[in-house]
Formats: structure tokens, sequence, C-alpha cells
């Protein structure tokens, strides 16, 4: 594929035809006589009628710059070849292509036959084909002028009604493509210059690249204005990256798109890593003591895939890898083969819960000081008739996209009761049990009238139940959850704080919040080897059994962090050092094992 640079006003050898938005002439006509012909494919570069030959050339975007005569500059750093004599007018004039250094290897000697071997008989008739850039033979026009002149009065009223029409559709166009937050354009906008830039000629140099930030921990973080400054950060710094043929938008909540224009894709990670470096170093340099979290996707641009389709699969994968608290990911085979499957299994949820494919895994706490196990923490996985056992990392944001999380919290919590039932009719009546709950589920205002009257269904003591609360909440449900915890509480079920000093938990909401337990940040486990790490944890630990709470540790994966965590008196120990998860039945022959070896759960 070879790519052209037009002159949009050297008609009629070549211009710009803004009517039918493409270029027209003799020039044209020849090069896609020549495309015919030959193992080459010449394309015009879309320039909507601007002439760029010389940007487009000097940043070797396209091969060849088109319709020079001897009266124009030739530009430097290309090698200019008179392809052909015609005569315009009268005039006998001699036609310039210049081939840019990106021209592939003997392209020059190709076209040069080619014209060589034209007839000027047939260029002239060419000429004398081609229309006027208006459409309108040269020879009518003094009687149309004459016309125009005739009832400009009269199309003067008209053309002030349409100008003041079109300025009001523009306006109101830029209002509904507008995010006013940022001022960006929104997906609407990017979809409305998508179908202007890129075609299939030119697919192949445009690459999508999606910035995922994570607004959602932004607002836990800190307050809801501060989190719009952050955004507005962001655009204004991805507009550096935008070039005069490139799209920014803002296209959801979360991420921002840039369509780029790329004439070094080999460059475009390194830049983009930049980029990301610049939108993490707004805390530095607005005094913030939070973190932005912030990924992204670069997505090359794939034939027969739809723009929105495209967004999507970039925007999960930028939300992926910003979980993983990755740098930038690039979109490949083996991503859409994820994707795929992702897509499936989302049609699939449905019946899963409905055929009860979800299973209750349990991982055990054991005492710190005996190592014994006192208690468990209900985990889903999914058993699918297909891909086998699937873990949360899978199906939860599947979930949480279709809106049906809270679905998954209420089976948990019910196969759970179920279990602690059991263990109550077999005479286990001191083993504990805690299930996770999702946000949004934790704040709805009935949350905590499900809950009991699902837990109403089961016999056991209520006290061996935990409901652990994530980090996760936003300032505006607070009050909704506080009433939740209260009344779980009244009702004889225990609270836990999850993820305890990462984040949005703190010792503040030790204060806000009635809770017996806290379950410490897997992040504090991995550094309590350090000096620094250790003395955090042990403050933590001290004023936890201050206030009467049990505190939890989860995450320990050598004998060396167990050994630390009992030096500073941590209460219960959860991780990989001591159980793994296992389903319920294992579990339950487990329990019921220490029973029978006179090692019974404290």
């Amino acid at each position: 594929m070879v790519y052209v640079a037009g002159n949009p006003d050297a008609y009629p050898l070549e211009y710009y035809d803004r009517e039918a938005e493409c270029y027209a002439g003799l020039f044209p006509q020849l090069l896609s006589r020549f495309s015919a012909q030959s193992r080459y494919e010449l394309v015009y570069y879309p320039t909507q009628g601007a002439d760029r030959r010389s940007h487009l050339g000097k940043n070797l975007q396209v091969d060849l710059l088109s319709g020079y005569t001897q009266d124009d500059s030739l530009p430097s750093g290309t090698q200019a070849a008179a392809v052909l004599h015609a005569s315009v007018q009268g005039e006998e004039l001699s036609c310039y292509l210049c081939f840019t250094r990106a021209a592939p290897q003997g392209l020059q000697e190709e076209l040069e036959a080619f014209f060589a071997a034209v007839p000027q008989e047939e260029i002239s008739g060419l000429l004398l084909e081609t229309p006027s850039p208006t459409g309108t033979p040269a020879g009518l026009y003094p009687a149309l002028g004459a016309l125009a002149l005739a009832v400009l009065l009269l199309v003067g009223a008209l053309l002030l009604i349409v100008r003041r029409y079109r300025k009001k559709l523009a306006k109101t166009v830029e209002y509904v493509e507008s995010d006013l937050l940022t001022s960006l354009g929104n997906a609407d906008h990017l979809r409305r210059h998508y179908k202007k830039l890129v075609s299939a000629k030119n697919r192949v140099l445009y690459c999508l690249i999606y910035f995922h930030v994570d607004t959602d921990r932004l607002h836990r973080l800190t307050s809801g204005d501060a989190a719009d400054e952050v955004l507005r950060f962001c655009a204004q710094t991805l507009r550096g990256y935008a070039g005069e043929l490139d799209v920014l938008a803002k296209v959801s909540k979360h991420g921002f798109v840039l369509l780029k224009l790329e004439e070094n894709p080999a460059q475009t990670e390194c830049w983009v890593t930049e980029a990301l470096h610049k939108l993490r170093t707004y805390p530095q340099v607005y005094k913030k003591a939070f973190e932005v979290s912030v990924a992204a996707c670069i997505y090359p641009l794939r034939e027969g895939e739809a723009l929105d389709e495209m967004v999507f699969q970039a925007g999960q994968e930028a939300r992926a890898a910003c979980d993983r608290q990755e740098n930038c990911v690039i979109f490949s085979d083996a991503t859409l083969k994820k994707l795929h499957l992702e897509q499936k299994l989302r049609a699939t949820v449905e019946q899963a819960l409905r055929e009860h494919e979800f299973q209750l895994y349990i991982q055990f706490y054991v005492d710190a000081k005996s190592q014994q196990i006192v208690g468990g923490e209900a985990l889903s996985r999914w058993l699918h008739p297909e891909q086998g056992l699937l873990l949360p990392g899978i199906f939860v944001p599947i979930l949480e996209g279709e809106g049906m999380i809270h679905r998954l919290d209420y089976y948990c919590l019910e196969s759970a009761c179920a279990f602690l039932q059991e263990l109550e009719r077999r005479g286990v009546d001191h083993f504990f049990l805690s299930c996770n709950f999702s946000r949004d589920t934790f704040a709805q205002p009935d949350f905590a009238l499900q809950c009991r009257t699902l837990i109403e269904r089961y016999h056991f003591p209520r006290e061996l139940l935990i409901f652990e609360l994530t980090e996760s909440v936003t300032v505006r449900q607070l009050s909704t959850i506080r009433s939740n915890m209260l009344a779980l509480k009244e009702y004889g079920v225990s609270i836990a704080l999850d993820d305890f000093g990462e984040g949005f938990t703190s010792f503040s909401d030790l204060q806000e919040y009635p809770v017996d337990g806290i379950k410490l940040d897997k992040r504090l486990i991995d550094n309590i080897l350090t000096k620094p790490g250790s003395a955090i944890v042990r403050a933590m630990i001290q004023a936890g059994h201050e206030l009467g709470v049990t505190i939890l540790a989860e995450g320990v994966e050598t004998e060396v962090q167990a050994q630390v965590l009992r030096d500073i008196h941590c209460d219960v120990i959860q991780g990989f050092r001591f159980h793994a998860p296992i389903p319920e039945a294992e579990a339950m022959d487990e329990i019921l094992g220490h029973i029978q070896q006179g090692t019974a759960p404290l």
C-alpha cells in the first residue's frame, strides 16, 4: 500500500472535490489506473482538503507528494520526477511527483515507465473531461454569475438564516458531544471523528489507547471534588499527546481514549509509559496524600471490528491491568481469546446461578499461638461445565458488570449458613465463618433485612457468622453502611473490617463502626519483615486490643511471617502457610477430624 499526499488546488491536474470528499483530476485518474495494473495500491492520504504535503512528507507518513509543476518549489529531502508533460489552456506544463524516503524501492522507476507510456492525446482528453471543482462547465459561468447577481438579495436573507441555524446546530452538536467535567469530547465525539478519519485504507496507521483511571478508588480515598480535579488533570496531560489528526475523548467515568495516528508504532509503548508516569504525579504536583491508580491498553485497530467493540475490549484490558497494578498492556490475539471467554461466561452466568454451579470453598483461620483451626472464610468458585473451576478474579468482574454481584453475595451467605447449621447438628459450636460482601450489596438500604430473612431459615449461634466489610466504601455510603452494621450486630452477627490499613480503612473507622474484628491487609503482611513494616503492624495490633477488637492477619505465606505475628500478639492468622481454600465437604471432614483427634476448634 502506497500513500499519496495530494494538492487540493491544482485543478485540473489534481484537486480536492469537497462534495465527493476525495481527490479528483488527471493525477488521481492515472494513479488509480496504475494501481489496477501494478502490485501497488495507491491511496490518497485523508486531509479534508488541506494542503499538508510538506508536513506529511517530513514525517514520512506518505510515500508520494503529488501535484507539483515547474513553478512550484519542490520539497527538500525528496526525489522528484517529471512524470508527464501536459498542455493546460494552451500552456505547456511539466508535472512532478516527489518520492519520500518511505517510498518502496522500484516504485519511482515503475511510475515513470507507466506515465511515459500514456499517449499525449489521451492526457489531453482526460484534461478536457475533468469537471471543474464545482462541477459546473466553464462556459456557463457568466450566465450563472448574472443569475446569482439577480437573486443575491433574496438568497442573502436565506444565507443569513442558514448561517445562524448552522451555528446553533454546531453549538448543539458540540454540547451533546462534550464531557462537561473535562471539556473533552465524549464517546459520540469519538465515533463521529472516527468515521471521518479512519478508513479501510489507512486503518493500519492508527491505534487506540485506552487510559483507565480507578475513579472508584479515588472516591474512596478522597472527596468527589478532588477526584474530579484528578480527571481534569488527566485530560489536560493527555491533550499534550494528541496530534492534529488524533482524537482524544473521555468515554466513561473511568476512561479516556486517544485515537492516534502513529508515525512510529515501535515508540507507542514508550510514550504511553511516559504519559502514565505524568498522570501519577498529580499527588506530588498538588501535595495530595493519595495515589492515582491508572493503566493503559494499546489496541492496534483490527479489521472487521466496530469502534465500540474495540473501545469496550481495550477498556476491559486497561481496567484489568489497573487491578493487577500493571503499567500498560498491548492487545493481542491471546487477549482477544480471553475476552471471548469472558463474553461466553457473561452469557451463561444467569444459568450458573440458577443451576448452582457456584461452589462454597473454605480457607481456614488458625489461632496464632496454638496454630489450631478456629474458623474459616467462605469463598466462591465457579465449577463451569466446560471451563472447569474458575476463580473469583475471572467471574466477579463479570457479575459486577452485569449488576448481579448481589445474587452471588446472598448465594454465598446462604451456603455459609447451611455449613454452620450442619456443624451445629454435628456438635461443633465454636467454629466461626466469615463472608465477604461487595460494597454495593452492603450499602443497599434493605441489606440487613434481606440477611436476617435468609439467616432465619437456619439454626446456629449467630455470633459465629462474621460479615466482612471491605475498605471499598465511599463517603456517600457511610450512613447506610453504619445503619446496616448496627442492625446486624443487634441481631447477633459479628462484623469485621477487611483490608485494614490500606486505602479507606484507618483507626478512625474503629470509632465510626461497631466492629468486632479487623483483618490486616496482605500488603502489610508482605512488608512485616522490614523494620517500618513490623512497627506499623505492631501499633495496629496494640490499638486494636486496647479497643477490645480481635486482630486477624491474611496472606501469611512463610513461617517467618507467622512467627513475627505471634511475637507481636496477633490473634488469628490465615494464609497458604497453613491452609489453602478447599471445598466445603473437605472442610467439614477436616473440622470433624480435629474433633475425633481431641483437637476441636477453640
